[in-house]
This record gives C-alpha cells, structure tokens and sequence, in this order.
C-alpha cells in the first residue's frame, strides 16, 4: 500500500472528526452548556490520543493485526482482531445510513432509498479500491471546501439577525450533573472514534510526526465542532436544537442577509455528504483490512467489493428509519465505543511490559 503524508494525515483525521457532529448539537443534552461538555471531552481526549500515538512508537512499520499478535498472541490477537473489524463495519453501518437517510430527506425526497444507497456505496468501493493513496487524496481536494463552506456557515450565521449570544445563558443553570452526564457520549462520539486509525498509523510517511499531526487535527476539529454548536444553540436556542433533527439546515433556513444570501442548505448538504462519506468510508476501510489480516492476506480488494455490494442491503435490514438508527446509536452505542477506545491503552500497557521484562532478561 501506498504511503500517507502527514497534511494528508491532517485532512483525513478533521474530515473524518467532523463528520456528522457538525449537523447536529453535540453535547445538546447538556442543553446551553453543551459547549462546556465539549471542550472537557476534548480535554480528557489528551489522554486517548496519546495513547493511539504512543504504539506506532514501538511497533513503526507494523499493521495493527502484527501489534496484536506480537502483544497477545496469534490464540488471543485473532478474536480480537475480528471484533475491532466488527465494530469498525457495525460504525460504518450506522454513519453509511444515517448520511443515505439525511441525503434523501434534504436533497433526494424521491428518489428510492435503496438506489442512493448503492450510488453512495459504489463511490466508496470505487475509491477505495483504487487504493489509500487515491482515497486519501481526495480529501486532500476536499478538505478545503469543506472548511470554506463551514467557516461560512458560520460567519452568515453571525449576522443574520437571528445570532442570540443570551441563549447560552445561565452558565451551568442546572447544575454540573447534565454535563457529566454528557460528556461520556461526546468522549466516545466524535474523540472515541480516533480508534479506527490504529489501523491506517502504519501508512504514514513521516511516523515521528504522527502525535503532533493527530492532535493539532483534533484541535482543529474541536474549534468547528465547539463553534458549530455555539452558532446552533444561539440561532435556535437550546431546547429547539434539541429536537431539531438537523440543526445545522435548520439555521441555515433562518440566513436572510440584506434580503440577498438566502437558502444556503444545499451547502449544509455538501457539508453534510463530505463529512459522511469520509467517516463511513474510514470506518469501511478498516473492516475491510481488519477481515484481510484475519485470513493473512494483504490485499483488501475481495473483501471490498465483496462486503461493498452487501451492505446496503444489510443496512436497509437493521434500521427502518433514522429515529430507529439513532436510538440504536444512542442506547448503549456510545459505551461500546468507549470499551473499543480504551483497549489500546491495554495493549500499550501489555507492550511497555513486555519490553521491559525483554530488556531484563537480555541484561
């Protein structure tokens, strides 16, 4: 496989935090002080991404299914190594209809469901068969759009007579508890999530700017997360942004600058389908190697296409609605997320272990 640049690297990692969190408040739950419950996930963070990037230290030029092995054994590192890639597909199950549901309701209302599904799934396999250095240079092309389009957003936003800075008031209203309550969904989802490029750290070029590129990419993508929340909560007010089903749209409708800039919601679908695309093709992608490590090969295509044509239909089976998708996302999905995030840092315990008792014994 072809190498990842390290700006690559960057594009790839915002693209993909982004994602979907910018349509929707994250943290709403929290209600005015859903900002607060984001810049503390960001915060605790720290720590995840460290660990992500403290492994390609000792294991540089290792995919992840060789760290498992040399970490745990070949008798524990093939279940586990099966469950990441079961997660991983069960991700991008949910993120792949989710971004095909929304599509339908905002830009495609009647067009068949099942066919913007197949659209959507052979752009993935189209590019990610091709390879990652082609997958990952599309975003290279698209990052800057998409960050164009989302600092306008918020500027128009700003002023169109609809910007209310008061409904972030009171500060902490109802207490701490809604905000600790929060916070372990917005840890998991969109922070949690950074799990997945265990599986692409061996790919990148330069592997000592691999934590410095990681986390200025996380702090970027917390800056758009926090201030698409801000400008959602004071253009709607918190108890509208929380049964909006898409708040971003919804505040997008309420631009009238002079009369002039208006129905500016085809960006948000733009926004909207850039942000899906890479998180459902990121998630897809390490199903993908994660099955092909499993069986000792090397070349994800079969499993690409294989599992590919598949999966809309697999899709349109689990879910039968959006409300449906997201309460299966919501009960309990966050908490597996974190289980998965947290592994790493046991595998990283595991191997500073081994290689000191290594280093004993060859004292």
């Amino acid at each position: 496989m072809n190498k990842i640049s390290n700006i690559q690297l960057f594009a790839l990692i915002v693209a993909f935090e982004v994602g979907s969190t910018t349509l929707f408040a994250i943290g709403i739950g929290a209600k005015q002080d859903a900002w607060i419950v984001i810049l503390t996930a960001y915060a605790i963070s720290f720590i995840l991404i460290w660990t992500y990037t403290e492994l390609p230290k000792y294991y540089a030029f290792e995919n992840f299914s060789e760290i498992l092995n040399d970490v745990l054994g070949k008798v524990m590192a093939k279940p586990l190594l099966l469950l990441f890639g079961l997660y991983f597909y069960n991700q991008a199950n949910h993120n792949f209809y989710e971004f095909g549901a929304l599509i339908k309701l905002t830009a495609l209302p009647k067009t068949p469901i099942m066919v913007i599904f197949y659209l959507y799934i052979f752009v993935i396999i189209y590019i990610l068969c091709l390879g990652v250095e082609v997958f990952v240079r599309t975003v290279e092309i698209f990052f800057p759009y998409l960050l164009l389009f989302l600092i306008t957003v918020f500027v128009f936003n700003l002023f169109s007579g609809e910007f209310e800075f008061s409904n972030l008031e009171p500060v902490l209203g109802e207490g701490v508890l809604p905000v600790l309550k929060e916070l372990p969904i917005v840890i998991a989802f969109p922070f949690g999530e950074m799990v997945v490029f265990l599986m692409m750290w061996h790919l990148v070029e330069k592997k000592e700017n691999i934590r410095k590129t990681a986390f200025l990419a996380v702090a970027t993508s917390t800056i758009l997360l926090l201030t698409s929340t801000l400008v959602i909560i004071c253009v709607l007010g918190a108890e509208l942004a929380k049964v909006t089903q898409i708040p971003l749209l919804e505040t997008l409708l309420s631009i009238k600058v002079a009369m002039i800039i208006t129905n500016l919601d085809s960006i948000g679908v733009f926004i909207m389908f850039i942000g899906g695309f890479y998180k459902t093709a990121m998630h897809f992608l390490a199903f993908s190697l994660a099955i092909t490590w499993l069986f000792n090969k090397h070349n994800p295509k079969f499993v690409i296409i294989i599992s590919g044509l598949l999966f809309p239909i697999y899709t349109i089976m689990h879910f039968n609605s959006i409300d449906d998708q997201r309460w299966k996302g919501m009960e309990g999905g966050g908490y597996v997320i974190l289980i998965y995030a947290l592994l790493p840092f046991l595998l990283l315990v595991i191997s500073i272990l081994k290689k000191k008792i290594s280093q004993r014994k060859g004292d």
